[in-house]
């Protein structure tokens, strides 16, 4: 038994954590490059992300907020609540914003197979099409892929996108400065910040609404710019 666990978390490693955790720090490198050397307006450029939704409670008075302030985002949908709220994807693509993917049910693929990852892809893009969305970017639950993702990814034409920033923002005993304060403190030129519309302990997103109300008009201040991420 003593001998099996060391070679059960090399694969592990081998088949999730290390591909998951090499691609997040290359995609982060290679931002901070690019943006780094660009001294001009157009430098200061975030690109603000939201996981998890949508959600009927939370997610049309995070359009309202955006809307007010002409920022366009890039929402990582979970297709099930997708297809429940069909009024929400419909107004993300009036309103301008990047929709892509976020599983079917946010389940991880940590410990899943070959047909697992392939048919959660799949059932995510097609869900997505019903409603209208062409998809062409995914970000994996918790960060965490495995080596059938990459495969299944680079069939289907998808575009996988890591995050820069986050603010903890899904944790139940957080509050809407502490958000905006790590918001604030842990932006750079070229940083996707990844925050939540759905999910969350004790109503979480609400406190990510007041954290925004706060961190966005500063930002704009600030001199920053929000594209979305098929602009990075």
């Amino acid at each position: 038994m003593k001998t099996r666990f060391p070679l059960l978390a090399a694969v592990v490693c081998c088949y999730s954590l290390i591909p998951s955790y090499f691609l997040r720090y290359r995609q982060k490198a290679k931002r901070r490059r690019k943006y780094g050397k660009i001294h001009n307006k157009s430098g200061k450029t975030l690109f603000l992300t939201f996981d998890d939704g949508p959600s009927t409670q939370y997610t049309p008075q995070l359009l309202d907020l955006l809307e007010q302030y002409h920022i366009k985002a890039s929402f990582f949908t979970v297709a099930e609540f997708a297809a429940g709220h069909p009024e929400l994807i419909a107004r993300m693509k009036e309103d301008g914003h990047l929709i892509g993917i976020h599983s079917v049910r946010h389940q991880n693929v940590l410990f899943r197979g070959g047909r697992f990852t392939y048919r959660d892809l799949d059932r995510s893009v097609r869900t997505l099409e019903s409603l209208g969305c062409h998809v062409h970017y995914y970000r994996p639950p918790w960060g965490h892929l495995n080596l059938f993702t990459l495969a299944f990814l680079r069939r289907m034409g998808l575009r996988l996108i890591f995050w820069d920033v986050m603010a903890e923002d899904w944790e139940g005993d957080t509050t809407s400065g502490i958000i905006c304060g790590k918001i604030l403190s842990r932006v750079y030129p070229g940083a996707v910040i990844c925050l939540h519309d759905g999910r969350g302990e004790n109503e979480a997103p609400g406190r990510t609404l007041e954290a925004l109300k706060k961190a966005l008009p500063e930002l704009l201040s600030q001199g920053y710019e929000f594209r979305t991420v098929d602009r990075i």
